[in-house]
């Protein structure tokens, strides 16, 4: 998964093949989609894209693998540039929005087709659990800071952390489930933030 902005013809072959692997399993399902459909979608040849990927389980094992990384690398961009907390909390709000907007055929399928036993094995698990350890770990630092300087209020982490997920990610996937639009919703998300965390809201 990357950058739906990156220009294709900029894009190394590996890349291509990702996009293209994304769209049409997104479109067509795991057990639908055929290897030569993921080539023709990203203009290359069938032999090619067998020289990246043996398999269309290795490559979809890629893809949720990329997808994990890809997510935590946009939050941890959007953390360190950042100037204060409020554009920190801003940001993972607007960078969950986003991720789901790009990416939201190909996650819709893996929600509701997940009998993939033998795709979402222990190695994939590990990768997820990894990346969720990365982004609490992230969450809690900039929590801690924000607990020092005195901008929001003090408390246990772990319980704040969660809970200021929580409070972003559900309203978030209700609307993405639901297929309503996320106009305004950055917003109010961020005012709820506000009221429920900081000191001085």
């Amino acid at each position: 998964m990357t950058d739906q902005s990156v220009r294709k013809d900029t894009m190394d072959t590996r890349t291509k093949i990702l996009l293209a692997a994304r769209d049409v399993f997104g479109k067509k399902g795991f057990y639908e989609t055929k290897m030569e459909d993921v080539a023709r979608e990203a203009g290359i040849a069938k032999g090619t894209l067998y020289l990246y990927f043996p398999s269309k389980e290795v490559l979809y094992q890629c893809l949720l693998k990329e997808g994990f990384r890809y997510f935590v690398q946009k939050l941890v961009e959007v953390v360190k540039s950042a100037q204060d907390f409020d554009s920190k909390i801003r940001g993972i709000i607007k960078s969950m929005i986003e991720v789901l907007e790009e990416n939201k055929e190909f996650i819709f399928r893996i929600m509701y087709e997940l009998p993939l036993a033998q795709i979402w094995n222990e190695k994939i698990k590990e990768k997820f659990t990894e990346e969720q350890k990365e982004i609490n770990s992230i969450l809690k630092e900039i929590l801690a800071d924000a607990m020092k300087e005195g901008i929001i209020h003090k408390g246990n982490l772990d319980v704040v952390s969660n809970s200021l997920i929580g409070l972003i990610m559900r309203p978030i996937m209700s609307n993405f489930l639901e297929k309503k639009s996320f106009d305004g919703l950055e917003e109010e998300l961020f005012t709820l933030a506000r009221r429920a965390f900081y000191v001085n809201p």
